[in-house]
């Protein structure tokens, strides 16, 4: 029985660090789905994962089975790429531009020796995330694969007829409401998941994802490449951005060329710039070198890592990294980097203690009816353990 695991623990994570603090790689969601549940679709095979070990009871580490197919934890699949793996010889490695993106092996190894094994370069391009921005880049594409994917032999819901439909490409999940809005689906598709709701006057120009239980709230202006996560809540005007689960950026302002991790906040009447007044290469904060990494592109607007939240009216500046659990009420111009567990005003920066930062937390499960497991607690309490010298640093 052939076991598949995604790997990350390799030192190539900390480029998607904040967003890693608290996932393996492969949690990522580009599109509408994580690229685990990427990958689970594609090879149709249970799926486990080889992290970093404080995250390996949340997620699996494999099971003894008689077959492991192990592929790199940033891959996402494609259909050239499944079939050749599928095809892929017992004691093989396949290759890309001189890295190994997957192996097929009978015993488990974390660090297996290469040196013997067959080699097959693979010829055909491989799309993968090696750094925040390819989240938003790649999602785009990932959207209409996702669609394809997921409304494959399934019958939409019926789109009432208080809205107006441009295109065709349209699907409505069980449960969903939307009213009195604009959907235009000529140049890419449009996906609302079970419960989903789109309220009145909202427009939305696909691709574009509301995954199951997101709200779309009064008067919202999404624009393409935009993928909302489940339970998550958006307004304003939003573009090229990604919405982990349960986040909110609720009120007018805009959002662009952004990942907003799980949890997050975002005040009313905030934005993020995505643009150089320059028209340069905008540089990002990089966790793996602790130095400003240029991105070589023009547009790249603000990353969030989980649970952290700004103030009303934030002015997130072109390129800002947020750190996991930071906590900002500023009137001036956020940093481009925001240390993880950082309280940040005018008046003050200071390190957002951990019991502190776990109680606010648990008054936040109670309001919005979450579970605050065990595990995401312990998770938590880990990263902000790992983040110390770096918070002190600021």
């Amino acid at each position: 029985m052939l076991e598949v695991v995604l790997h990350d623990y390799a030192a190539w994570r900390a480029h998607l660090l904040p967003l890693v603090y608290t996932r393996p790689v492969s949690d990522l969601r580009v599109g509408m789905l994580t690229i685990s549940q990427k990958w689970k679709y594609a090879l149709s095979a249970s799926i486990s994962f080889y992290t970093i070990p404080y995250l390996q009871q949340k997620f699996p580490s494999p099971a003894a089975t008689s077959m492991y197919l192990v592929i790199r934890g940033n891959v996402l699949p494609s259909p050239a790429l499944s079939k050749a793996l599928r095809e892929l010889p017992l004691s093989s490695v396949l290759t890309k531009d001189g890295l190994w993106i997957a192996y097929k092996a009978t015993e488990w190894r974390e660090e297996p020796d290469f040196s013997a094994w067959r080699e097959i370069p693979y010829q055909s391009a491989v799309q993968q995330v090696d750094f925040l921005e390819d989240i938003y880049r790649l999602n785009e594409q990932q959207l209409v694969s996702d669609y394809d994917l997921l409304t494959a032999n399934r019958q939409s819901a019926v789109l009432p007829d208080s809205n107006t439909l441009f295109g065709e490409r349209l699907f409505i999940g069980r449960n969903a409401e939307i009213n009195c809005s604009i959907l235009n689906a000529m140049n890419g598709p449009i996906y609302i998941g079970d419960g989903a709701v789109v309220e009145e006057g909202s427009v939305l120009r696909g691709p574009i994802a509301i995954c199951a239980g997101a709200r779309v709230k009064m008067g919202s202006r999404l624009y393409p490449n935009v993928t909302v996560g489940p339970g998550a809540t958006i307004a304003g005007e939003v573009n090229n951005s990604v919405l982990w689960g349960n986040c909110a950026k609720g009120h007018e302002g805009y959002l662009g060329c952004a990942v907003i991790g799980e949890g997050c906040n975002i005040g009313a009447g905030s934005s993020n710039s995505n643009l150089l007044n320059t028209w340069g290469t905008i540089k990002l904060y990089d966790y793996a070198t602790s130095e400003m990494r240029d991105t070589n592109r023009r547009k790249v607007g603000v990353f969030m890592g989980d649970y952290a939240m700004c103030g009303i009216n934030a002015s997130m500046t072109t390129g800002t990294v947020i750190g996991v659990g930071a906590q900002i009420a500023m009137s001036n111009i956020i940093p481009k980097f925001v240390p993880d567990f950082s309280w940040f005003t005018d008046a003050k920066q200071e390190v957002y203690r951990v019991e502190k930062f776990l109680e606010m937390l648990q008054e936040r499960a109670v309001v919005k009816n979450e579970q605050l497991s065990t595990l995401d607690t312990q998770i938590l309490r880990h990263v902000h353990k790992l983040t110390e010298v770096q918070q002190k640093k600021n």
